[in-house]
């Protein structure tokens, strides 16, 4: 894994890379300076070669994202070049990635540059629908010669190499695909002819920067759409044809496309490391005619040493892995690995971006915030302002606003009523398919332990219990709690659910709690009220379900798990629920509970429907902070914090920002 690797023109000092991941740090559609500091600072952690997201190759190629980034354009040659400064000052190397979006794009997102998609074939996008001009020889001509020019522009400022996005579905990936392309000139038909386009645009770069730079591909090996899409046997003809023409020097194994979004950016349902076998048959077929790069949810250094000594790929990408520890590589070679946060595949990266914002990272606060939060900038107090702090709660918010503190060399002890730290991610991590929640778990409770937090469990604290302490400085971290009342925003001027009050009705950590222990302990009959998006109702939908229970998900929102799909994991919680035969019935609201009937509408009117014969109606709503002892110490103690859901129930990723913020300003 440490030894050194020729890939073309470009020498690596190690085999660990980060492959390209839209982050959306771009300013007036170039590269941003918060990308500069992203990738500088994982340069200093040590790994050997990056590779930034998305630039557009040619004129309407910026994607379908406010800030997509062009490297077509010359202004982009100043933020190259300052990118290339910051990385090579490190000893690491940097490719740019060069795309098309094709129809995965929006014509109207920038408002200076409205534009027809430019499409393979007349097919528009499953996630944007609009309808595409198809594609002539003239904006093949535009596209073959402006990508020449964008790697231009990348060799001027000093980059190391170009990658040529042909995976995800993204333009040349679509030209490569049967799912989009059925053209019958000389870029459509065969494998052959499909991979027309990259040949050309290969020889376009060439022609414009020469042999002594580094040249690449993106490839998905299988769009997991069985025939209809990339197969692995064409993967396999298309590998075989583009390392013959001798115009790339690597090729950067990857699957899935937009079809298949779960497979290409893959949550924690699917197993580290799942794409390995994708990148040995590709080592097959290219030989020593170029190196190979692969990912797959690989976020342990063990295993990419291993993929490597077997000869199943050159370089193995971490690049979520090196989201959530920008310094793998060098806590790694240093014997630090207790301070290594581990990524857990939560996607909350991937989330933001289907919202068009920045991203960050659930484990990792200082993503896109490195100038701010990067390594080094923890300043330790002097021993004057060294202060006791006592934290209560041992939640995310508690354990990160604890850690830091601790970090910067303040006395911290932190008091958790239960025997366990974590709090209602233990809940959350028992479900199927979510035990990689205790990652984060781990990651905090190590980095207490690094940062010689004094950690007391099953400690009740009381008002009187802390003003015994005597400490300087006091952080209530004690979560929230589900509400049952059924207070909704989808009922206006309805402070309460008709019927919550009954024994039959209870909130779902309580019903999460009772089916984890015994999956018939709500009856035969259950109706989850569901109306967060969240994993969690799903997860004892599918407990439940699972154990023989017949269950009905009713929620006013348009669909089941509209958070769970934003993370992708809803691609393969779905189905499990189907099969174990789920009802799921969206854009339906709740009007009262009354006995075992369930009184349910439309949202958008009509006739009333009654769920009968239902043994426990289980409530998913709103959650309310648990802030009692907050209230009770104001005016007892010097000073007092509130932090994380105890301040206003929210997503773990904003508990993991604040107990930063709180413990670097203690």
């Amino acid at each position: 894994m440490w030894e050194p690797l020729e890939i073309g023109s470009t020498r690596v000092k190690n085999r660990i890379m980060m492959t390209a991941q839209t982050t959306l740090f771009g300013k007036d559609n170039i590269l941003g300076d918060r990308h500069i500091e992203f990738f500088r600072e994982r340069a200093k952690g040590g790994a050997a070669l990056f590779i930034t997201e998305q630039q557009a190759g040619h004129r309407v190629g910026k994607g379908s994202f406010v800030e997509g980034c062009s490297a077509w354009e010359k202004r982009a040659i100043p933020q190259y070049a300052k990118l290339a400064d910051a990385v090579h000052e490190h000893g690491a190397r940097q490719f740019v990635q060069l795309f098309g979006c094709g129809v995965h794009d929006k014509g109207t997102m920038i408002m200076d540059e409205w534009h027809p998609l430019w499409g393979v074939s007349k097919l528009p996008s499953i996630v944007h629908h609009e309808i595409p001009m198809v594609m002539e020889q003239e904006h093949i001509d535009d596209i073959v010669r402006e990508f020449g020019e964008a790697a231009l522009n990348v060799r001027v400022a000093g980059c190391d190499g170009v990658e040529l996005h042909a995976a995800h579905s993204y333009l040349l990936g679509q030209f490569l695909s049967p799912v989009y392309n059925d053209r019958t000139d000389r870029y459509g038909g065969s494998v052959r002819e499909r991979c027309q386009i990259l040949l050309e645009i290969g020889e376009s770069v060439r022609a414009q920067v020469g042999d002594g730079f580094t040249v690449g591909v993106r490839l998905s090996f299988d769009e997991f759409l069985g025939e209809a899409g990339i197969t692995p046997d064409q993967a396999e003809e298309q590998l075989e044809i583009l390392s013959t023409s001798g115009l790339f020097d690597f090729f950067n194994i990857s699957g899935g496309g937009y079809y298949t979004l779960h497979h290409a950016v893959a949550p924690m349902d699917i197993e580290n490391g799942f794409m390995l076998p994708f990148a040995k048959r590709a080592k097959a077929v290219v030989g020593n005619r170029a190196k190979v790069f692969t990912v797959g949810r690989i976020i342990d250094l063990h295993q990419a040493e291993q993929a490597i000594a077997e000869g199943t790929t050159d370089m193995v990408a971490m690049t979520r892995a090196q989201m959530a520890e920008p310094h793998l590589v060098k806590k790694t070679r240093e014997g630090r690995q207790k301070e290594i946060r581990r990524c857990m595949g939560a996607n909350e990266c991937v989330a933001r971006l289907f919202d068009n914002r920045p991203v960050t990272c659930a484990v990792n606060p200082s993503v896109g915030r490195e100038a701010r939060w990067g390594n080094g900038t923890l300043q330790p107090v002097a021993p004057e302002e060294v202060k006791n702090i006592l934290v209560v709660g041992g939640g995310i918010a508690g354990m990160k606003t604890a850690a830091v503190a601790g970090s910067r060399g303040h006395r911290v002890t932190l008091l958790e009523r239960e025997d366990c730290l974590g709090g209602h991610l233990n809940q959350l991590m028992a479900l199927p398919t979510r035990k990689e929640w205790g990652i984060a778990i781990d990651n905090l409770v190590r980095a207490m332990e690094v940062a010689g937090v004094e950690v007391r469990l099953g400690a009740e604290a009381t008002p009187e219990a802390i003003e015994r302490e005597q400490p300087d400085t006091v952080v209530v971290a004690t979560g929230a709690r589900w509400d049952c009342d059924g207070l909704s925003e989808f009922r206006p001027g309805q402070a309460r659910l008709l019927g919550t009050e009954q024994d039959n009705v209870i909130d779902v950590g309580t019903a999460t709690e009772r089916a984890l222990a015994d999956a018939g302990a709500l009856g035969q009959r259950v109706v989850i009220l569901e109306e967060t998006g969240f994993y969690l109702p799903l997860g004892l939908a599918e407990i439940l379900a699972t154990g023989g229970v017949h269950v009905e998900v009713v929620t006013p929102r348009a669909m089941v798990g509209e958070d769970v799909m934003r993370t992708l994991d809803l691609f393969f919680v779905m189905p499990r629920l189907e099969e174990a035969g789920v009802v799921c019935s969206a854009h339906t609201n709740v009007d009262k509970i009354e006995g075992d009937a369930v009184h349910v509408r439309s949202v958008w009117g009509g006739r009333p429907r009654v769920i009968e014969g239902v043994d426990t109606v289980v409530v998913s709503m709103l959650r309310s902070p648990n802030d009692a002892l907050y209230r009770a110490l104001e005016g007892r103690v010097a000073e007092l914090h509130r932090v994380g859901d105890a301040l206003a129930p929210r997503r773990p990723v904003q508990s993991m920002y604040e107990g930063e913020e709180l413990g670097r300003a203690l």
